[in-house]
C-alpha cells in the first residue's frame, strides 16, 4: 500500500473552508480519500480539519457543511448536538496592550539558528480572551476523548518557551480536543491552553505548515494545503501579500526538505483567484461557503494539469 502524508495548514475560518474545497476536490478528481492518509499534520485550523478527518467523517460532509448542503446520514447523527463554537465580533475584543510572553520575544529574538518571526509576533500580542473550551468540547464529541489509531500529529507553540509541540507524536498527554484548542489558539484572540503546567498557543506561530515533520518518514507522496500562503501570481504588494509571501518562503524551504529526502510534494495553495473570495479576515463566517467552492475549483483545475501528473498517478494508485 502506498503511503501518503497529508499536511493541514493554518488560517482560521476560511482556512477550514480553503481545507474543506481543496480535500473535496482532491477526493472527487483522484478517488483518494483524506481518511487513508499514513499521517496527517495538522497546524491550527488544519488540527481542526485533520481531527475531523479521523474521526472518520467523510471528506465531502466537511465541504457540504461548509456550503451549506445536506451530510449524509451517518454525518448527521454523528454531529447531532454538537456544541455551538459562537465566536465573538472584534468590537467584543477590547484587549489590553500588554504582551503575553515578553520572555518569549526575547528568546526568539536570542535563539542560535533560524529566527522564526511568528514567535516573535505571538509574544507581543495580549493574551486571548476567547475560551477555547468548547472547541475542544466539539472535537472530543467525536473522539469520545480517545486519541485515533492513525497518526495525527497536531502542531502547537509553548508560550513562553516558544519551543513547537507536537502532540500524537512526542508530547501525548492531551486528548484530541485540547490538543487542536492548544493549536488553534490565535494569539490576542484565543485563550492559551493550560495543560501539564504550561501555556500553549497556535502552531502557526512556528510555521504555518510545519511540513517539515514528514520530510524524513520516507513517504510516497506528501499533499500539503498551505490556506496562508500563496502561489507567486497571488503575490501582490499590499500588506497581506507580504504576509502570504513570507509564509511560502517558509513552506518552500519545507518543501524542499522533503522533495531532497526523495519524497515527492503536492502544494496546494491559494490563488489570485480565491484570494479575492477569501478576503483578508480569516475568521469571517460569510466568506466560508464561497471560499469553498472557489477552492474547489482551483484545485479541480490543477490537477488536469501536467505539473500534478505525478501526484495524480499517486494517488490514484494508492486507491486500489
Amino acid at each position: 500500500m502506498l503511503s501518503i502524508g497529508l499536511v493541514l495548514g493554518a488560517g482560521g475560518i476560511i482556512g477550514t473552508a480553503y481545507h474543506a474545497g481543496t480535500l473535496a476536490a482532491l477526493a472527487d478528481q483522484t478517488g483518494w480519500d483524506p481518511r487513508r492518509a499514513t499521517v496527517i499534520v495538522g497546524t491550527s485550523a488544519g488540527s481542526g480539519v485533520g481531527a475531523t478527518v479521523r474521526a472518520g467523517l467523510p471528506i465531502i460532509d466537511q465541504f457540504n457543511r461548509t456550503v451549506g448542503r445536506p451530510t449524509s446520514p451517518d454525518t448527521t447523527r454523528r454531529i447531532a448536538g454538537m456544541p455551538r463554537l459562537d465566536l465573538p465580533g472584534p468590537q467584543e475584543m477590547a484587549l489590553r496592550p500588554v504582551p503575553a510572553s515578553p520572555a518569549m520575544i526575547a528568546r526568539s529574538v536570542l535563539r542560535r539558528g533560524r529566527v522564526r518571526p511568528g514567535i516573535a509576533v505571538a509574544g507581543t500580542m495580549p493574551r486571548g480572551r476567547v475560551p477555547t473550551a468548547v472547541m475542544a468540547e466539539r472535537v472530543n464529541w467525536l473522539h469520545d476523548h480517545h486519541w485515533p489509531t492513525d497518526a495525527l500529529w497536531i502542531c502547537a507553540v509553548e508560550l513562553g518557551s516558544g519551543k513547537r509541540v507536537v502532540f500524537g507524536r512526542n508530547r501525548h498527554d492531551a486528548d484530541v480536543g485540547t490538543a487542536v484548542a492548544a493549536s488553534s489558539a490565535i494569539p490576542g484572540f484565543f485563550e492559551p491552553v493550560a495543560l501539564g503546567g504550561s501555556e500553549f498557543i497556535d502552531g502557526g506561530a512556528h510555521s504555518p505548515t510545519n511540513a517539515d515533520l514528514v520530510a524524513d518518514l520516507h513517504l510516497d507522496l506528501v499533499v500539503v494545503v498551505s490556506p496562508m500562503s500563496a502561489t507567486r501570481s497571488a503575490q501582490g504588494r499590499d500588506l497581506q501579500s507580504l504576509n502570504r509571501g513570507l509564509h511560502a518562503l517558509t513552506l518552500a524551504g519545507e518543501v524542499r526538505r522533503i522533495r531532497e529526502a526523495g519524497t515527492p510534494v503536492l502544494v496546494l495553495q491559494p490563488t489570485s483567484a480565491d484570494r479575492a473570495v477569501m478576503g483578508d479576515q480569516l475568521m469571517d463566517p460569510q466568506r466560508a461557503g464561497p471560499a469553498a467552492e472557489q477552492a474547489y475549483l482551483s484545485v479541480e483545475g490543477k490537477l488536469a494539469r501536467d505539473e500534478s501528473r505525478q501526484a495524480t498517478e499517486i494517488l490514484r494508485a494508492a486507491t486500489s
